[in-house]
């Protein structure tokens, strides 16, 4: 073999190496974009799993119930709190949709956040919490919550807990079958 077709040998191997590195640090940038959106999700779900369970304790759960029941009538101390925990859960949305534009949270993800907002809202104190509350967060989002609102408000409230005593009828009757 002459020094020549060394030369071309060696640069072919060359070639194929960095091909197949470009080819292996591409598989490890899209684990890595898998990766860091799973841990965003999971951190997702731990805020929102950890806010639930704290409004759940007694005197939260309380105000929460009163906050959005069709006609809640909250002491100045109760509105208080009440409003705090909806600054928490409107904080925690605002992150949601931060993560969603910056394309670290899904669209599943992303669609599951919309549906609860648009579940919730139907609550007229919800709805009143966000006009209170909008101003204090940048416009895209509050365009976004806007928006949920009025698509909130168009359909009626129906209290959950009826709903829930309705079902668990259903279900009653139907396991008795």
């Amino acid at each position: 073999m002459t020094l020549e077709e060394i030369f071309y040998l060696s640069q072919s191997i060359a070639s194929v190496a960095v091909v197949g590195t470009l080819i292996y640090l591409g598989l490890q940038v899209r684990y890595a974009e898998r990766s860091q959106r799973a841990i965003m999700q999971q951190g997702r779900a731990d805020r929102v799993s950890q806010a639930s369970l704290t409004v759940a304790s007694p005197e939260l759960a309380r105000v929460w119930q009163i906050g959005v029941s069709p006609d809640p009538q909250l002491t100045r101390e109760e509105f208080a709190q009440f409003m705090l925990i909806m600054r928490s859960a409107f904080l925690s949305g605002e992150d949601s949709f931060l993560q969603y534009r910056a394309g670290t949270l899904d669209k599943a993800a992303f669609d599951s956040y919309a549906a609860g907002v648009t579940h919730y809202m139907r609550a007229p104190g919800m709805r009143a919490a966000w006009k209170l509350s909008a101003p204090q967060f940048g416009p895209e989002f509050r365009a976004f919550g806007d928006a949920q609102v009025a698509q909130a408000s168009r359909e009626p409230y129906v209290d959950p807990y009826d709903i829930w005593k309705t079902t668990l009828q259903a279900e009653l009757l139907a396991s008795a079958d």
